[in-house]
């Protein structure tokens, strides 16, 4: 059970120049990389999970209102071991490292002005919170939208263990998901 106390880490790096999307995403415990995956997936992963999605979509039933109003009625019941879980689930996350490189250019000079005095007055308050590098380069001249941007998440998994398993135990949240599951 010890094993829960040591954080996940979860990376995610994408770089975007001109009509090329470029990245990785990985996660890693005690520095061991249990997955990773490029951005863009290969065409070969690409096709699998077509042909998957294919399948589930013919296995999938129409809508049902009944069934729909179950699953919030449940959900109603369950809100107070869910609620739980969530505050668990943000109690155990931590923002590692957040940095974004951009340069931004809309069609006129004044909605890039505009646009990028929104993301300066989103991403200034929230450095008071977090340690976030933001650098957002306006371009008057041209449309243009690249950068590159990193963000590495800890998990400490214990907690959310816990209030998972003392939710599970509760019957409104094991019926809303079975429900869920049909």
């Amino acid at each position: 059970m010890s094993f829960l106390l040591i954080p996940l880490k979860l990376s995610l790096e994408l770089e975007k120049q001109g009509s090329e999307l470029k990245g990785l995403f990985s996660l890693r415990f005690l520095g061991i990389r249990i997955f990773s995956r490029e951005i863009p997936e290969d065409e070969k992963d690409k096709e699998e999970k077509v042909e998957e999605d294919e399948e589930e979509t013919d296995k999938k039933d129409e809508f049902d209102l009944k069934r729909i109003l179950n699953i919030l009625r449940l959900l109603k019941e369950s809100w107070p071991h869910i609620y739980r879980l969530i505050t668990a689930f943000y109690r155990s996350v931590t923002l590692e490292k957040f940095s974004l490189n951009l340069t931004l250019g809309m069609e006129s000079p004044a909605d890039t002005a505009l646009f990028t005095g929104y993301i300066w007055s989103f991403t200034y308050p929230l450095n008071a919170l977090t340690r976030i590098d933001a650098v957002i380069t306006p371009d008057f001249q041209r449309r243009v939208l690249d950068g590159n941007f990193q963000m590495i998440i800890n998990l400490k998994l214990i907690w959310i263990v816990v209030e998972a398993i003392r939710a599970y135990t509760k019957k409104p949240v094991r019926e809303m998901i079975q429900e869920m599951r049909r």
